[in-house]
């Protein structure tokens, strides 16, 4: 601590009160003392530092020299100048203490603050868990319970169908004709009751699938204090399409069997009883029987498909469906009544009309057409068109196999297919035209006293005629023997449709109208 320092020896305490003076070393050259001051550079220096760096200044003098020149109450420095910086240093350290324990304060109170705060984002999250969870397992618990319901329906439904397999098959082995007719006749109804019970449970909408497409809980809680709920993707089961092609097709096989018994009737002697009839806002060209006491009808303006009920003597519109153009043509897709093909000239719409209780429309597909359809009606094997210019032979698609130019008196064109085999009828001026599968004319009849428009076949291959009168003439098959039949209702009749059983018949009036009547 002492090195480089002179040692004096220490007489008494007097002569350490005055002048004393210790040979100050330089810090540069080890063993040299301070001798001289450079005024020019503020420095105190050794010989050696005056011999190698000083010994060109001005002002350079011997530091006894420097020292007696100065007064002594010049700008010297005093312990009266550090005393009052030293009281200065305390101030800022005692500022600096202050500030010191006000952060410190302030930390504690932040750390105190941010807990409070946490905690309540911590109970929120909690609470929107909580709250998240009990609705996403009631939804869980519901679309399960739907699931169950129905699963425990189709079972019931199983053995509804089992039972009547069992019973049908006793009774075939071993009943009477009578007695399998009506155990037939039992099981079938008692199998469409069920199915129309099922089909009026509002229970066949499945949640398939469970999906969060948003996890970022923090910003869900931060916006909306919740969790967003989870998405369930909602499908509609198959099982009622299902379901109902097996009772379309047990319809199927008793609409078969009621078009077998009538077409044991001599048809050149049927009669009409008027059943139900209805005045209508617009003129119809249009229309089809789906089911036993329904007809659908094609409406031009505002475009849609209406549903009357023919139960009784007036009938009622209980459906109208809106569609976004003009519908025209109508005919089954297959022998149940219940699907339906709808032309609207540039596409066909395919549906499935439940007429059950809540009469409703689905629509099955949308067909585009290469050419324009208006009138469109189902043979055996082929669908025959019609355009206001052509008549056309199609594929099960609707694509054309053979056409050709045929032009058509009235408002719209008219065509209908044969019950029996690959062949329609239409009119062409005052002509009635029979037509095979491959386009070419197979039968042609002159009305000339009369103005043909709509045509439908019967269960024996006659044909009847609208002739605008309150009147339809009936064609015989074999070219002889044709005669009208009177029409109560009817002032001009215009189009003409045979139920798919033979047992009911419409006929369009060109007066805004139309009738359905029993044939006897």
């Amino acid at each position: 601590m002492l090195q480089g320092h002179k040692i004096v020896g220490l007489l008494d305490n007097l002569d350490l009160t005055n002048d004393i003076e210790v040979d100050e070393p330089c810090l540069v050259h080890k063993g040299k003392y301070l001798e001289v001051f450079c005024q020019d550079h503020d420095q105190l220096c050794c010989s050696i530092c005056f011999a190698t760096k000083h010994r060109t200044c001005e002002k350079v003098e011997a530091i006894e020299e420097v020292a007696s020149d100065l007064d002594e109450f010049s700008n010297q420095i005093t312990p009266t100048c550090f005393k009052d910086f030293l009281k200065r240093l305390d101030h800022i350290r005692e500022r600096y203490g202050k500030i010191a324990a006000h952060l410190q304060d302030k930390k504690q109170a932040i750390f105190s603050s941010t807990d409070t705060k946490v905690e309540e984002i911590k109970s929120l999250i909690d609470k929107a868990h909580n709250q998240w969870m009990k609705q996403f397992e009631q939804k869980h618990s519901d679309a399960i319970a739907n699931i169950v319901i129905a699963s425990d329906e189709v079972k019931r439904l199983a053995i509804t169908v089992q039972e009547a397999k069992t019973i049908l098959q006793r009774v075939i082995e071993n009943g009477s004709t009578k007695q399998i007719f009506i155990t037939r006749h039992k099981v079938r109804h008692q199998i469409l009751d069920h199915v129309n019970r099922l089909c009026n449970l509002n229970i066949w909408d499945f949640v398939h699938n469970h999906n969060q497409p948003d996890t970022d809980f923090l910003r869900q809680v931060s916006e909306n204090q919740k969790f967003q709920d989870v998405k369930a993707l909602v499908i509609a089961s198959t099982t009622i399409e299902t379901v109902s092609e097996f009772a379309a097709e047990l319809q199927r096989n008793n609409i078969l069997l009621r078009r077998e018994i009538m077409a044991k009737k001599d048809w050149m002697k049927v009669r009409f009883e008027k059943l139900s009839e209805v005045q209508l806002p617009s003129r119809v060209g249009y229309g089809l029987f789906v089911g036993d006491t329904k007809v659908l009808l094609s409406i031009e303006y505002p475009p849609s498909l209406e549903i009357y009920d023919v139960t009784n003597s007036i009938a009622r519109c209980v459906r109208s469906y809106p569609c976004s153009s003009i519908p025209f043509g109508l005919c089954h897709s297959g022998e149940s009544t219940n699907k339906v093909y709808v032309s609207f000239n540039t596409h066909v719409e395919h549906y499935l009309i439940d007429i059950s209780k809540s009469i409703s429309f689905k629509k099955i597909e949308t067909i585009h057409l290469t050419s324009p359809m208006k009138a469109i009606s189902r043979g055996a094997a082929v669908l025959f068109s019609r355009s206001d210019s052509t008549r056309m032979i199609c594929s099960p698609d609707f694509s054309v196999k053979h056409n050709l130019k045929s032009y058509a008196d009235g408002c719209r064109p008219l065509i209908s297919a044969s019950f029996h085999c690959d062949k329609f009828a239409l009119i062409e001026g005052k002509k009635v035209v029979v037509v095979d599968q491959n386009n070419e004319e197979i039968y042609k009849r002159e009305l000339p006293a009369v103005s043909p428009r709509g045509v439908a076949f019967d269960l024996e291959d006659n044909i009847f005629v609208c002739v605008k009168i309150n009147k339809l003439r009936q064609i015989n098959n074999w070219g002889v023997g044709d005669r009208y039949i009177e029409l109560p209702g009817i002032e001009q009749s215009y189009n003409v449709v045979l139920h798919p059983a033979g047992e009911k018949i419409l006929v369009l009036d060109y007066s805004k109208k139309f009738c359905v009547y029993k044939v006897v």
